[in-house]
């Protein structure tokens, strides 16, 4: 397996190392598919081909740093990062981060993968590694982790009285649930309001003239992603000023993506027509049991008919019929989400700052917001009746 940089450290019967160029990458493919096997990954995200991906379009003014873990025939461990150089102010500051992390893409599950009966010392070296890393970063950032995971474990504790170490720690709620086995007791159980409704809304749909399609195919993949860009546009546009498919690299790294897992026959692309009009988009993938739900749009104009709520049914449902016993909502914890699932997992950030300087700036910073929120939060006096802050007024 060619290497740009070896540093091979022999402990026991592993060996750590760190890749630095796509050669490298690419050597990895085959072993780095084994381990996904291996490790029974669930996440997309740290799949060879989303990695490689991702690098393709992202990874221009990077630096690679992979991490491995390997012994003689087989790759244990595989934690893929990029140093780059980043603007503070008017400083430049080395950062440190998975891949992935620091596009527009958005990722969830980064964690590293590693070998079952070697999970918590490969993560252990891995942390280690971090670090202590002779590259001068001075921001590490480990996003998107399993918070009883071994990796966000090994980190927290290797970074334990180092006084030179500010790790910071965030975390989000991603929406998720058990499925049953048929629609409709996957129905009732969302109680009477909530299904004479949904019922309500599909049944006016279908009466109206409504299509639902499934996109499978090269030419009809491309043709559906044109359409979910420009409806998710339209529902975005003057609603915020970040969204996605909006610049060339988002829009070129989810068409490619898309055409893989159309490949491997894992793309869920779902439309919803009116009257042969598109209203609708919703973008998935089903991977092992679980259906993932992506990204969507909807054309504002036929907001009447909940094309958002009628995408997710559909989605639930065509889970269902396919004998998934999971759906995932990945990132954004939207109420509209709890709607239709009730459960939930959590993920968490892990960023570390090294240096006494940046150590002591960000621990200010973060003195101040929480000296802010506490204002925010504090007793407001009591009004006079009928005053403007009066919620009777």
């Amino acid at each position: 397996m060619p290497l740009s940089h070896q540093a091979p450290e022999p402990d026991g019967t592993l060996i750590f190392e760190v890749g630095t160029d796509v050669v490298f990458f690419d050597a990895l493919r085959e072993r780095w598919e084994e381990l996904e096997r291996v490790c029974g990954n669930r996440s997309l995200f740290m799949s060879w081909q989303w990695q490689r991906l991702w690098w393709t379009h992202y990874g221009a003014g990077r630096d690679l740093r992979i991490f491995v873990a390997r012994d003689e025939r087989r790759l244990l461990g595989v934690l893929p990062m990029y140093q780059e150089a980043r603007r503070v102010g008017p400083f430049s500051i080395a950062r440190l981060s998975t891949i992935g992390s620091g596009g527009d893409t958005a990722p969830d599950d980064l964690d590293p993968l590693l070998s079952p009966g070697h999970a918590e010392r490969i993560a252990e070296q891995f942390a280690r590694s971090i670090i202590q890393a002779q590259s001068p970063w001075r921001i590490a950032s480990c996003p998107d982790l399993a918070p009883d995971g071994p990796f966000a474990r090994a980190l927290l504790a290797a970074s334990v009285g180092l006084p030179r170490i500010l790790v910071r720690r965030s975390e989000r709620a991603i929406v998720c649930d058990r499925l049953p086995n048929e629609w409709e007791s996957y129905v009732h159980d969302l109680g009477a309001h909530r299904r004479k409704g949904l019922r309500r809304k599909l049944r006016k749909f279908e009466a109206d003239g409504g299509e639902v399609i499934w996109h499978r195919g090269a030419e009809a993949v491309n043709a559906g992603f044109d359409t979910l860009a420009e409806l998710h546009r339209m529902r975005w546009t003057g609603r915020s000023s970040e969204y996605a498919f909006s610049s060339d690299q988002y829009l070129a790294f989810h068409r490619a993506l898309m055409h893989r897992l159309d490949e491997a026959g894992a793309l869920r692309l779902l439309e919803l027509r009116m009257q042969g009009r598109a209203i609708a988009m919703r973008y998935g993938y089903r991977l092992g049991d679980t259906f993932f739900d992506l990204q969507s749009g909807f054309d504002p104009e036929f907001s009447d008919y909940s094309p958002g709520e009628l995408c997710i049914s559909n989605c639930i449902e065509r889970a269902i019929s396919e004998g998934c016993t999971h759906f995932d909502m990945l990132r954004g914890d939207y109420e509209h989400k709890r709607a239709f699932l009730k459960a939930e997992r959590t993920s968490i950030d892990l960023t570390l700052y090294r240096g006494l300087a940046l150590r002591s700036a960000m621990r200010l910073r973060g003195m101040l917001s929480a000296m802010r929120a506490a204002a925010l939060n504090a007793p407001r006096r009591s009004t006079p009746t009928g005053h403007a802050d009066d919620p009777g007024a």
